[in-house]
């Protein structure tokens, strides 16, 4: 298979899926399954006083957090995958994470902020920018810059390897994903509606499961396909990226 096609990547994210699952779905999953338990039986316990609300709203907090490490970490683990270590560290990558969390934030603020101020102006201007933009986050995960420096990089890695390559990328695995997710959906609620007949709650929550796995999945698939996206990119400009890079980081 050509490398750096958009197969190639695809099947690079399948196998990095594939082959670290319990960690790349299972975590996110169950953390956040814990998490909404937690929030129901605090719910339950009745009375909206200060206090439980204050517990509802850490709870909360934490688990945005989090979600804003794991997917710093999910980066990290991807780009070590791809410089050939076969196994994943959590607590490294989510500290990892922890120490991105500011530039992260910041990045995704900004990006949001300037691709909607472009988009007023029109919808497709609006559109190219967020395709330019598309690896700031990752810049901000893994080279340790951010906000309109973040940008720029971005800008400059998806006008060297091809704007439109990038969003026959982003078109074609998201038609894979589409399908994939509608054809799981069916068969959970398939699969669901067996076990609703002979016990709604069974099944109700048999689906909400399968729903959330599927759910994970896809978003997992798609982030790690990103990442391999961008790490391939980089490669191809490496000497440009390295001195700009060097370049931002002076200024």
């Amino acid at each position: 298979m050509q490398q750096n096609t958009t197969d190639y990547i695809a099947k690079l994210a399948y196998t990095t899926t594939k082959d670290h699952w319990k960690k790349l779905v299972g975590l996110p999953v169950t953390v956040t399954a814990g998490a909404f338990a937690i929030l129901g039986l605090l719910d339950k316990i009745g009375e909206n006083t200060a206090p439980i609300i204050s517990l509802m709203a850490l709870i909360g907090l934490g688990l945005f957090v989090f979600m804003i490490c794991f997917g710093t970490a999910v980066t990290k683990w991807t780009e070590t995958i791809y410089k050939g270590k076969k196994t994943i560290d959590i607590e490294e990558g989510l500290r990892y994470g922890l120490t991105r969390f500011w530039g992260v934030i910041g990045t995704w603020l900004l990006t949001m902020l300037k691709t909607f101020l472009w988009a007023l102006l029109l919808l497709i201007p609006g559109y190219y920018k967020g395709i330019t933009y598309s690896f700031s986050i990752k810049i901000s995960q893994l080279e340790k810059i951010s906000g309109g420096n973040a940008n720029r990089l971005s800008q400059m890695l998806v006008k060297n390897s091809g704007f439109l390559r990038t969003l026959g990328n982003i078109a074609s695995i998201g038609i894979i994903i589409g399908l994939f997710f509608y054809i799981y959906l069916l068969a959970s609620l398939l699969l669901g509606g067996v076990f609703t007949s002979a016990n709604e709650s069974i099944g109700i929550i048999l689906m909400t499961i399968l729903f959330s796995i599927g759910t994970a999945v896809s978003a997992v698939f798609m982030m790690i396909f990103k990442n391999y996206e961008y790490l391939l990119y980089k490669e191809e400009n490496k000497t440009e990226f390295a001195e700009m890079l060097k370049k931002l980081k002076k200024v």
